[in-house]
């Protein structure tokens, strides 16, 4: 519709001759650049015009404002008078000018007197002219220039210049570079004529001999071939005259040439087939070709004579029909359309064909021409498939590597899942290391699926690792109530997801009908289980390294708060009890002056002074022992465990069993000292919340390895409460143990139930295997 629009508008504007046309574009083109010079050198005058008239202005102004600027002040009008005069008839281009001073009249060149209003229009002044104020005036445009020659007094000279002669100039520029254009179109249009006659010279001759071709005259030749687009021009003439001359023979061709025509279409493997379109025998096929013999397993003599329907599949046949009745509506040759072919061994092909209207032993026939393309198609369905499934892994592994928690990620893989298989219903299942299993993510579900998991069908797979399809009518399936859809149960499949032979969860999706559930399809599920496992078990592990680094960071401010602690207790015990029994000390000194003439009383004050200097000997040697006891430096771990199990739960009545080897090598430093500091916590936790009545402490040295055992029969606790409580509420003291341990490469275990006690073991490695 708007090419039509176009081409009404190109009649209707433009001159239907091509010379004329050829003309009109280049007496446009020559207007054009002849109105973009005249306006380009009308600016650039004005502009350099305009530039000197404010030079020039300037300078006189200013000129005029310093040889007047004495008369003014001294109010000497006839001087004043002489020098505007002057200014006035020697520039031609000056109209006017007037000058006043603080105490003088206006002195102006105004023949008809001194406009009134004029000094409100220039009121504003500046110490220099600038470039003057542009006023509008009877007698034109005026540039008028005010100067103060003298600072701080009101003294002012005015000039006011023409702008007549750059308006003079710029209109004798714009009438020469249109006189110029003017002569250019004339030039333009005559040489553009004869050159245009030239050249077309050869398109009017071949015009002639195209309408004799259209006469009927086939063997007409375009003599003029020059090497240029015209020459072009008429070899496609004398080919598309060859074309039409051959074409015409060979619609001369007689019908068993026409025969001979379709058959040797065979040898290429296009079959085609003749279909009656009149009469009694309408859709009976006239002719066929050993090709499409060949397709249908059938002879040709069993084909010709039989409906055209005999040899389609079922899902074709209506697709066939609206195919051939657009054919005969528009007189045209149909489209390629796929219709699938039934084989006399029952055998399915798919064809391309497409069918035109003929003429056949002078009835109506319609021509259909089929390709097999049962193979194509094939590799095609196969390739699609591969495709689909390297986007479906594509999507997911995009999914499930970006920075989301596991909950998160679970969600976002089933959704590229459902969308890669065109499904709607979906849930995925995660199994614990404990074997508990619940729903982590779901889709078209308004609340999430029971599991049932252990007894459920699905939960084979988590034993088995095979994937499993469950049928809808399997009254066994625990999900079978919410996979509902129009009344009837879904049926779904199940793959696990697993990372290193460890199943982590199952990936189920639902359908109406298990034909869904193709091999390609199970196995595509069985890769994205295998991804998802794998993205599970490292989102897993970022998690617990996030969690720990964490803890550690937690650690050191609890650290860090207990040195603190430590350093404020020592203080205060330094303060309370050294501190106050030295004091005590000195004052027993300083009142042995005082009794030195008493021998009895002399002695008893030594012996009191004796045993006080004791007690501050014993009282430093505990809070050294409380920071670190030198049994450890110097006897080593053994001793040190057996002197802290001592003072610690022995004074607390608690009875101690000791399996320790007495003559144990000493270990490295750092084994004996995160060893002694975690059954020093241990003990401690002992002695606050145990309320234990027994203890046993073991120690095993092996050759690489050493591990320690604490076991008491207290009130112990709830692990699974433990290790699910939050992280601000887990007592730090466990949380240190088992840092000390990581710190080592170690493992540190804990077991403990309400009411059966507590075991604390610990294994540090050491020795040469040691990095």
């Amino acid at each position: 519709m708007k090419m039509d629009w176009l081409l009404a508008l190109e009649k209707r504007l433009l001159p239907r001759r091509l010379t004329a046309r050829i003309i009109l574009s280049m007496v446009v083109i020559v207007v054009s650049a002849g109105l973009i010079t005249a306006f380009a050198v009308n600016q650039m005058v004005s502009r350099h015009l305009r530039s000197e008239l404010i030079a020039s202005g300037e300078a006189l102004t200013l000129a005029l404002g310093e040889s007047i600027a004495n008369a003014l002040v001294e109010g000497d009008l006839a001087a004043m008078q002489e020098m505007v005069n002057a200014a006035v008839a020697n520039n031609p281009d000056v109209l006017y000018a007037f000058a006043f001073g603080p105490t003088t009249p206006i002195v102006h060149t105004f023949r008809d007197g001194f406009p009134s209003d004029l000094l409100h229009v220039v009121s504003n002044v500046d110490e220099r002219p600038g470039a003057g104020v542009l006023l509008a005036t009877e007698l034109g445009a005026v540039r008028n220039f005010g100067y103060r020659p003298l600072d701080g007094l009101p003294v002012e000279v005015h000039l006011g210049f023409s702008q007549a002669r750059i308006a003079a100039i710029q209109q004798q520029a714009t009438a020469f570079v249109l006189m110029l254009t003017a002569l250019g179109s004339v030039v333009a249009v005559a040489t553009t004529y004869t050159f245009s006659r030239l050249a077309l010279r050869p398109l009017t001759e071949l015009n002639q001999q195209v309408q004799r071709l259209g006469e009927g005259h086939f063997d007409e030749r375009a003599t003029t071939v020059a090497d240029d687009e015209v020459g072009d021009l008429a070899r496609a003439f004398n080919e598309m005259a060859d074309q039409i001359q051959e074409s015409i023979q060979q619609i001369r061709f007689s019908e068993a040439s026409y025969r001979d025509l379709l058959t040797a279409a065979a040898v290429v493997g296009e079959g085609i087939a003749l279909i009656c379109d009149e009469g009694e025998d309408e859709g009976n096929l006239l002719f066929v070709n050993e090709a499409f013999a060949r397709m249908t397993g059938y002879a040709t003599t069993e084909l010709i004579g039989s409906n055209a329907a005999r040899v389609l599949h079922p899902d074709s046949v209506a697709t066939a029909r609206r195919a051939w009745r657009s054919v005969k509506s528009t007189q045209q040759p149909a489209n390629p359309v796929e219709l699938s072919l039934v084989n006399r061994h029952g055998e399915k092909l798919i064809l391309e064909t497409t069918s035109t209207l003929t003429r056949y032993q002078g009835r109506r026939a319609l021509a259909w021409f089929m390709r097999d393309i049962t193979q194509r198609k094939a590799q095609e369905n196969e390739l699609r498939r591969r495709n689909r499934e390297l986007s479906a892994l594509n999507a997911v592994a995009s999914a499930v590597s970006e920075m989301r928690s596991p909950p998160q990620m679970l969600e976002r893989a089933l959704e590229q899942v459902l969308q890669a298989l065109d499904l709607t219903v979906g849930w995925v299942v995660t199994i614990e290391e404990n074997g508990n299993a619940h729903v982590a993510t779901w889709r078209g579900f308004d609340t999430p699926p029971a599991s049932g998991f252990p007894h459920c069908l699905c939960s084979a797979v988590a034993s088995d690792h095979h994937p499993i399809i469950v049928t809808g009518d399997d009254t066994r399936c625990t999900a079978r109530q919410a996979l509902m859809h129009k009344g009837r149960p879904l049926c779904h499949a199940t793959v696990a997801i697993q990372a290193r032979s460890r199943v982590l969860g199952l990936l189920s999706v639902a359908a109406e009908t298990p034909h869904v559930f193709t091999e390609p399809e199970i196995a595509l599920l069985a890769a994205v289980g295998q991804q998802i496992g794998v993205a599970l078990e490292n989102a897993h592990l970022w998690e617990t390294l996030r969690q720990r680094e964490q803890r550690r960071s937690e650690l050191l401010a609890q650290v860090i708060r207990a040195q603190e602690e430590e350093r404020r207790r020592i203080a205060r015990e330094l303060h309370d009890g050294i501190g106050q029994s030295i004091n005590a000390l000195v004052f027993g000194l300083n009142a042995s002056a005082a009794v030195a003439h008493d021998p009895n009383q002399a002695a008893r004050l030594l012996a009191r002074l004796t045993m006080s200097a004791s007690d501050i000997v014993k009282e430093l040697q505990d809070v050294i022992y409380d920071l670190r006891p030198s049994l450890l430096d110097d006897l080593g771990l053994v001793m040190a465990l057996r002197w802290c199990a001592q003072e610690r739960l022995s004074a607390q009545g608690v009875d101690v069993v000791l399996d320790m080897p007495e003559d144990a090598l000493r270990l490295p430093e750092e084994v004996e000292t995160a060893l002694f500091r975690i059954s020093q916590e241990a003990i401690a936790n002992i002695c606050r919340h145990a309320h234990a009545t027994q203890a046993w402490i073991g120690l095993k040295v092996g050759t690489d390895e050493v591990c320690m055992t604490i076991r008491d029969n207290g009130v112990g606790f709830d692990l699974d409460a433990f290790n699910t409580s939050e992280r601000e509420q887990r007592p730090w003291g466990l949380l240190g143990m088992q840092e000390r341990a990581a710190l080592l490469r170690g493992r540190l275990y804990l077991d403990s139930e309400p009411g059966e006690g507590t075991t604390v073991r610990v294994c540090l490695p050491f020795g040469e295997s040691e990095p």
